[in-house]
């Protein structure tokens, strides 16, 4: 397998000789197309489902049930799988086992209803030792959490759950969260998938969930790394002042990327602080690294920034910025302010809230007018009618998953239909 190509793109050609400058610095990491025979990596999920009570609301359950059903279809009869359900009790419905017998993992799936309570952590942690009790060496290994409401049962501290979510990654089973409605903890559930090394998704309507499983699937299907790190190494006096998507960092300060999947470009905003000097080499050094299924050791790639030279900071403020570090930099920080908006609503100012979210637009109609900015523009309208018109649970998911999938270098799923109906043979609720 080839190696990712990393490129770097400063947002100006030249750096200032006689004053300190803040100079964006686009990394984009695009993962290599593989062989054509290259085989997809083997894989043993954990479909853990969410079967609480609430789950009997609208559609819910037949959707999940469906989705469910879906990856089961999907997968190789040498791949593994099990399904756990959780209320307040965990039942482990199909122990992890090789998806052979699709017919018999499909009547128990659908044969899941709603009761009781929300024991999601219990839940997830069944989920994680079905998986860890039959590591695919050379595979993927995920759970997969559905949920719709609060932790109540069982272990609730953000924390604690995280915590054990980082350490299941290092152990090699991530944790790919979804979580349904307007119910659910969104801070909890985004802490584990970016802990567990895996993704969040916000499902506004259960009608989204198999095209949200199949993506997930997809996603999973081609991956080429995982446990991804990217190590920032500035030179000539130049310091890293910040990094604008707001990745979680390693113990060593590494950046934890998103899984390398065929493409999908991981695209990184750093923003470097540089002083006074006429020109200098190698203003920043990359290191990638990551793990490859089916492959023994760590792999690791390097790439630097190289000599720029120095101007007159009137001259350098008048040089025009690359294209693509400004969208992407009116995007991250678009993505922030949204950030703050959900806050500032979670806290109950709403004030403040709607001001973040000008904020917002303003970075957005500050950019050069292209494809992304202008879906940019029309999401944040749709926000700002949210903000008036939709539950505050509602707002703050929306806003926060935005926020969330713009920063991994994710487009967040389309809208759902308005008034959808269930999936064609679904099982009914109980």
């Amino acid at each position: 397998m080839s190696e990712p190509r990393i490129e770097i793109i400063p947002a100006k050609v030249a750096v200032a000789s006689d004053a300190t400058v803040v100079l964006d610095v686009l990394v984009r990491v695009t993962p290599p197309q593989p062989e054509v025979h290259f085989p997809r990596p083997p894989l043993n999920l954990a479909l853990v489902l969410d079967r609480s009570g609430s789950m009997s609301e609208g559609k819910k359950m037949p959707f999940a049930r469906e989705a469910a059903v879906f990856v089961v279809t999907q997968l190789l009869p040498t791949d593994r799988v099990s399904v756990t359900v959780f209320d307040d009790h965990i039942e482990t419905v199909v122990p992890n086992a090789p998806a052979a017998d699709k017919p018999g993992l499909v009547r128990r799936i659908q044969q899941v209803g709603p009761r009781g309570s929300t024991d999601l952590h219990g839940g997830w942690a069944e989920g994680g030792r079905q998986a860890e009790s039959q590591i695919a060496e050379g595979g993927i290994n995920r759970v997969l959490l559905l949920s719709d409401g609060l932790a109540n049962v069982g272990v609730t501290d953000p924390n604690t759950i995280a915590t054990e979510a980082r350490g299941l990654a290092a152990r090699g089973v991530g944790t790919t969260t979804l979580g349904v409605g307007d119910s659910y903890n969104e801070d909890l559930l985004e802490a584990m998938a970016s802990a567990g090394d895996g993704h969040y998704y916000y499902v506004e309507s259960p009608a989204q969930l198999v095209d949200i499983f199949q993506t997930e699937l997809q996603g999973l299907m081609a991956t080429l790394g995982q446990k991804v790190s990217l190590g920032l190494e500035p030179r000539g006096g130049a310091s890293v002042s910040d990094v604008l998507n707001d990745f979680e960092k390693a113990p060593t300060g590494r950046l934890m990327l998103p899984n390398l999947v065929v493409g999908m470009p991981v695209l990184v905003l750093v923003r470097l602080s540089v002083p006074p000097r006429p020109a200098a080499d190698d203003r920043l050094d990359v290191r990638l690294a990551w793990d490859e299924p089916r492959a023994v050791g760590r792999r690791v790639a390097r790439a630097a920034l190289g000599r720029l030279p120095g101007v007159r900071l009137a001259d350098w403020s008048a040089l025009p910025v690359h294209p693509e570090v400004a969208e992407l930099s009116a995007l991250l920080m678009s993505a922030r302010a949204q950030r703050e908006s959900a806050r500032a609503h979670e806290r109950g100012d709403r004030g403040l809230s709607a001001q973040y979210l000008a904020e917002a637009r303003a970075y957005a109609a500050a950019s050069p007018v292209t494809a992304a900015i202008r879906d940019e523009l029309e999401a944040l309208d749709q926000l700002g009618v949210a903000l008036n018109e939709a539950t505050a649970a509602k707002y703050r998911k929306l806003a926060k998953f935005r926020a969330y999938s713009r920063q991994k270098s994710q487009s967040p799923p389309p809208r759902p239909p308005a008034d959808p109906d269930p999936p064609a043979g679904a099982a009914p609720g109980s």
